[in-house]
């Protein structure tokens, strides 16, 4: 995803949900070789900016994998709890939009 798409989509996808106030906030996140690195976002949505080589994502939405065996969908967006995968030896760098949710 881009950044101006999930600027645009995040509020329509926070009303979907029922709330109308939110807060954005960007993260730059970087994960050790074969390492794991878990983030509990029960109140909030996280969007995978571009396409971080090497890793995988997994939540209660779904999964994304751009390792060297990608799934045939991977999804972007995330919620509850969510683990950062790098299976590889070097360190890797990912992008997310942090939609937090105002209730």
């Amino acid at each position: 995803m881009t950044e101006s798409y999930i600027l645009h989509y995040a509020p329509l996808r926070v009303k979907e949900l029922g709330y109308t106030r939110h807060m954005l906030r960007y993260r730059d996140l970087v994960i050790d070789g074969e390492n794991i690195v878990n983030i509990p976002a029960y109140n909030e949505l996280f969007f995978i900016v571009d396409d971080p080589p090497g890793l995988i994502v997994e939540s209660d939405y779904g999964m994304y994998d751009s390792t060297d065996d990608p799934l045939p969908d991977n999804v972007h967006e995330h919620r509850g709890e969510i683990t950062i995968h790098n299976p590889g030896t070097g360190k890797r760098k990912i992008k997310f939009i942090q939609v937090i949710i105002v209730s």
